[in-house]
């Protein structure tokens, strides 16, 4: 936040009627002689200062207000406990009968959200104290801090009619009315002016500050979830319905409209609370509808926006006035760049939904690694270049989006930016990439046609629709239903709809598979109960559709949806891949996939909803010539293993429980008993018994090494449940020999640490396993971050020549007549113009040495290929905590040679077929 405070220095320095100064380096301030100061004010003692300065020369400069009438840092006496306290008001404007018109608390930018709950002491308490005890009448309380825009530095204030509202109680049941957000001059009454599409300069903001909106969800947080009587989820809920509401009046205004969403001002007065909630309300069922592809008129009606016992009008107000001047659709992009309104969304979520038994949000960090570790960046490009399609994704337990916008995200940074140079630069590719990635500011409305979702809470997929948009989806395919329905339920008017076709397979005895999306991932619910629609659907619709457990019913339908040579990357449960429980489920992956690696997560890695141990499973699903392979060597071994079944039990028979000699016994049983053929039998047994056998057991006779092993005969003798499936065969016998012919290496890694552990009061940083950060960017603007530099140094420069020029004035003047107050001026200028020139020496230092690092790691605005790998501690350092820290990239390292973390692994190791 450096910049704003020089911009306020400079701009100070410069104006020729001056009644405030600052000197940033000698941390001073200095205000006019005109103004009241009922304290000593030398010292700058922190950025509210710098603030407050710049409100003064504001008020007298640009707002005609007359120095005379401005006061600072005026005492009261307030109770407080036992004894009393002298708080200080920051600035008085008083009109011409000495009633204070603005009484005004100033803040620094960073501290506008975060102390707003103090107004209430530093204002209300104030100004009840001035009236009481100097008789007089405040007018309007105002909340202010300085705000950068592109424009320039602007107010930004809450302001209150004091008359109106005389105590903060009343302000908060009204729901924190602010009647204007910019001071007026010359006495005017503050006006709030109507948010209109396409005005010139009442239009909603398109450009917003990270801190800002960061600040704006650390407070609608406190406000709507504080004080208790609604749980975390039901606020949540609401605010998302708001949101939608919001993004709904953004999508069907046309120019010269004003927009619905917002506090109407009709002069002085401010509107009703119900006629806000009427209006708002209409917003949201017209957004069930046009949103959220909602086709009952019934739902539509009986559904309003918020529930006025839990989410009281006073909370709809507050939110609506905090959110009402931003754009919700063109403000995407913040200052820097990056998709802030994504980011409040994800930071609301994360902080305001409560996660529920069996459902927990995967951490973003632990979401990239699995996309990349599927190498989905890689085959996006390739289906780009090959098919001028992207992917099908879908995520049928998508929750609030995190898994989609991620994929999104990453899809179009990759492909669009990172690894543009491996585009095809054919004009059919260059014109499907326009299509797809083009204009600059819907980059992402490809992915209205590749992404899917469902999720059978309406509530989390609503959040899951908005959390899209914002993030610049514009439309996406969510579909609000249970993601384990048959494939005919998810119906939607828009075309295309990949997800409602079904086919039956004959691999998968008969049922209905979809088989249309090229990647699956997901955190699937572990261990829920299935409502009573899925329950009856299922068990026609699935193999497994009798079984309890959800993840695995999930795990079937990732087969259901992906096509042949389809990507799967899921969140599950560790005893998916232990227990003896699910041992049918591991066998079905085995059938239907070939699993490329299982990433194991330390009991970190959702804490502190759960400690539930969770492992990453990638898999590709098989071809119909794959799984008709491993058929065949199921049958071959099926059969084998019966034969030898039948054997031992009769060896059993003969041997162990001493039965007769059955002639109606297999042909080669009979005949080696009677010829004494005791290496044939044993060859059996151990064919049989396989690994349970060891080296000693060769010198067993048959029957003590029958009695040895009676229990893992009984144990081996038996098949599966699933006969269905597996026909009648110990299935894990039978897998034993499929596996040793169809072997394959799978890639095994175990995460000790994941970058966070997080507890209820935070989140903590750790190293992390799975992989490391750029911090050095592939791409840097070299000429703009050394013309910063250059236009710093050029106003420091003029500031010098300036300072020069009044100080070789003044010397002047003290020669033709010896004053005193002159000479003091003269020595402070001095003083000054060295700090100057100090101040110009650092700069210039800071950017040779900054030239000097962008000259030695980056050519042409690239970094270097011999340090593509972010292995050079220096660079490393430069950005992460150095003079380039600003432009430090949080992006994923992609390495391909120096195999440092689990992804450099992974990546490397597995190939996708």
């Amino acid at each position: 936040m450096k910049e704003w405070k020089e911009l306020i220095e400079q701009n100070l320095h410069k104006q020729k009627n001056s009644v405030a100064k600052i000197n940033t380096d000698k941390a001073t301030v200095q205000y006019s002689e005109k103004i009241k100061l009922n304290r000593v004010l030398k010292s700058l003692t922190g950025d509210e200062e710098i603030v407050r300065a710049f409100l003064i020369d504001r008020l007298v400069n640009e707002l005609d207000y007359k120095p005379e009438n401005i006061e600072i840092e005026k005492e009261y006496s307030v109770k407080a406990g036992h004894g009393k306290l002298s708080p200080r008001i920051d600035i008085l404007v008083k009109d011409e009968k000495g009633n204070p018109f603005f009484f005004i608390e100033a803040k620094a930018p960073d501290k506008f959200e975060k102390d707003k709950s103090e107004i209430e002491g530093q204002l209300f308490s104030l100004a009840q104290a001035e009236e009481k005890d100097f008789k007089t009448k405040v007018k309007y309380l105002v909340y202010y801090t300085a705000d950068l825009q592109e424009e320039g530095i602007l107010d930004k204030a809450i302001i209150i009619d004091f008359e109106k509202y005389r105590n903060y109680t009343d302000w908060e049941n009204d729901g924190f009315i602010s009647i204007a957000t910019e001071l007026t001059a010359g006495y005017g009454e503050p006006k709030k002016q109507p948010l209109i599409k396409g005005h010139e300069k009442h239009d909603l903001r398109t450009k917003i500050n990270r801190e800002e909106i960061e600040g704006l969800g650390r407070n609608l947080h406190n406000v709507l979830w504080g004080g208790g009587g609604t749980n975390d989820s039901e606020i949540f809920y609401s605010l998302v319905n708001i949101i939608l509401a919001k993004i709904q009046d953004e999508y069907e205004k046309e120019d010269e409209q004003e927009y619905d969403f917002q506090i109407y001002q009709y002069g002085s007065h401010i509107e009703s609370s119900e006629k806000v909630y009427d209006r708002i309300n209409q917003l949201y069922k017209r957004a069930l509808k046009e949103q959220l592809n909602v086709s009952e008129q019934q739902k539509i009606d009986d559904d309003n926006i918020i529930n006025r016992n839990k989410f009281p009008l006073n909370k709809l107000i507050y939110t609506v006035q905090a959110l009402e001047n931003f754009s919700f659709l063109e403000g995407r992009s913040s200052l820097d760049g990056k998709d802030i309104l994504g980011d409040f969304f994800e930071s609301i979520t994360r902080d305001g939904f409560k996660q529920n038994k069996g459902q927990f949000f995967t951490p973003t960090p632990i979401v990239n690694f699995l996309l990349y570790a599927l190498q989905l960046d890689n085959l996006a490009i390739d289906r780009l270049n090959n098919d001028k399609h992207l992917p099908l994704i879908i995520d049928p337990s998508a929750g609030s989006g995190t898994y989609l916008v991620e994929a999104m995200k990453l899809i179009t940074k990759e492909v669009k930016y990172k690894q543009f140079h491996k585009v095809k630069t054919s004009k059919d590719v260059k014109w499907r990439f326009e299509e797809l990635f083009k204009p600059d500011h819907q980059e992402n409305k490809w992915a209205r046609n590749y992404l899917y979702g469902s999720e059978i809470n309406f509530d989390l997929g609503t959040a899951s629709k908005v959390n899209m948009i914002l993030h610049g989806d514009g439309s996406t395919n969510i579909f609000v239903k249970d993601g384990l329905l048959p494939f005919r339920f998810y119906v939607k008017e828009m075309s295309p709809n990949y997800l409602e076709t079904a086919t039956a397979d004959t691999l998968y005895n008969d049922k209905e598979v979809n088989a249309k999306f090229d990647v699956v991932i997901s955190n699937p619910p572990f261990s829920v109960d299935l409502d009573t629609q899925t329950q009856r659907e299922v068990k026609n619709a699935f193999v497994f559709g009798d079984k309890k457990n959800s993840e695995n019913l999930f795990l079937e339908r990732y087969y259901q949806l992906l096509n042949e040579g389809g990507r799967l990357g899921v969140v599950l449960p560790e005893s998916v891949f232990d227990t003896t429980e699910n041992k049918y489920m591991r066998l079905f992956l085995f059938k239907y996939f070939n699993v490329k690696a299982i990433v194991s997560l330390p009991q970190v890695t959702f804490e502190p909803y759960t400690s539930t141990k969770t492992s990453l499973l990638f898999a590709q699903k098989k071809t119909k010539k794959q799984v008709e392979q491993w058929n065949a060597l199921w049958d071959k071994y099926g059969k084998e293993w019966s034969l030898l079944k039948t054997r031992v039990t009769d060896y059993v028979k003969y041997f162990v429980k001493g039965d007769k000699l059955n002639k109606k016994w297999a042909k080669d049983v009979v005949a080696d008993i009677e010829n004494e053929s005791f290496e044939n039998i044993k060859t059996n047994i151990q064919r049989f018994l396989k690994d349970y056998l060891t080296a000693e057991d060769d010198a067993l006779e048959v029957k003590t090494l029958l009695e040895k092993y009676s229990e893992e005969i009984d144990s081996v003798s038996k098949f599966e449940k699933e006969t269905h499936v597996f026909g009648f065969y110990n299935a894990w016998w039978v897998f034993g020999e499929v596996a040793k012919e169809l072997d394959y290496d799978i890639f095994m890694a175990e995460a000790e640490n994941v970058g966070y552990k997080r507890t209820k009061r935070g989140e903590n940083p750790m190293p992390n396993d799975l992989f490391d950060l750029e911090y050095a960017p592939y791409q840097l603007d070299t000429k703009r971050i050394i013309d910063s530099y250059e236009k710093n140094l050029k106003i420091l420069n003029d500031l010098l020549d300036e300072s020069k020029k009044e100080l070789e004035t003044i010397e002047k003047k003290i020669k033709d007549k010896e004053i005193e107050s002159l000479k003091k001026k003269a020595e402070k200028l001095t003083d000054d113009i060295e700090a100057q020139q100090e101040k110009i020496e650092d700069v210039e230092a800071e950017k040779a040495q900054v030239v000097e690092i962008l000259e030695f790691y980056y050519d042409s605005d690239k970094l270097k290929s011999d340090y593509l790998e972010r292995t050079d501690a220096d660079l490393i350092n430069h950005f992460k905590n150095g003079l380039l820290s600003r432009y430090k990239s949080d992006d994923i390292v992609l390495r391909t040679t120096e195999l440092l973390t689990i992804l450099d692994n992974i990546r490397k190791e597995v190939v996708w077929d």
